[in-house]
């Protein structure tokens, strides 16, 4: 009977702490929701943040200057980007705007870049898919990736779903990428610079560490772009 128990009480303290060792700091994420363990893993690592209400607005879609933090932050580049804080050629980005370090560093390095007319925009949304493509370039995983007339996005998710991007994410193309999903796919894309960076002289998952900040544009240029050239900044990671 004594060892009927015992089995019993260690089964009941090993569901206890299975059910106990993850618990969500946000209000407003369970700790059941899908992204919960993703988001507070990139908050942590100071690749997004949390609003001040202690809430994490899951649903709440990505803007052109949140993908301009995330590149910057993504890239271990978040102090450098900090320094160019306070000046903009953008005649819609507000000086003392939180973004504008991370539009500057972004513009700079020819990650992304303005629409052409002085302005660049920074609280429209981004799609799933150019999202998707954000994180392809900066994993450095767009090489060889041909542009398909027909449809821009599809080598770049290919390529994503290769490297194992794409697991969990609710958004569908087409859609504004929501700040849930952008926690999952960059939860992912940590995983693979992480394995990359333990070994610079071999490849992991098929991903070579990236070499700097600046990504090399696809081979053809017909992509459709949010991103647009503007001035002579460097080519940019066009959608």
């Amino acid at each position: 009977m004594k060892k009927i128990l015992s089995i019993v009480t260690v089964t009941v303290l090993a569901v206890f702490i299975a059910t106990t060792v993850f618990a969500t700091s946000f209000k407003d994420v369970k700790d059941s929701d899908y992204y919960a363990e993703a988001a507070e893993r990139m908050v942590k690592r100071g690749i997004l943040s949390g609003y001040g209400d202690g809430m994490y607005h899951g649903n709440e879609p990505v803007t052109r200057a949140h993908i301009a933090a995330l590149v910057c932050k993504m890239l271990g580049k978040a102090k450098e980007a900090e320094k160019l804080a306070g000046e903009t050629v953008f005649t819609d980005v507000n000086l003392d705007a939180w973004y504008t370090g991370y539009i500057n560093f972004a513009v700079s390095e020819g990650i992304i870049n303005g629409d052409g007319d002085g302005k660049f925009r920074p609280d429209d949304n981004v799609k799933f898919e150019e999202v998707v493509k954000v994180v392809v370039c900066v994993l450095d995983l767009d090489g060889g990736i041909k542009i398909d007339p027909a449809d821009w996005s599809k080598g770049y998710i290919a390529a994503a779903e290769k490297a194992g991007l794409m697991k969990n994410l609710i958004g569908k193309k087409g859609e504004p990428m929501l700040r849930s999903d952008i926690a999952v796919i960059c939860d992912a894309g940590m995983t693979v610079l992480d394995a990359a960076s333990e070994d610079t002289t071999t490849t992991k998952r098929g991903v070579s560490k990236p070499a700097h900040a600046s990504t090399t544009a696809p081979e053809s240029t017909d992509a459709p772009s949010i991103f647009t050239t503007y001035e002579n900044a460097l080519p940019p990671i066009k959608f």
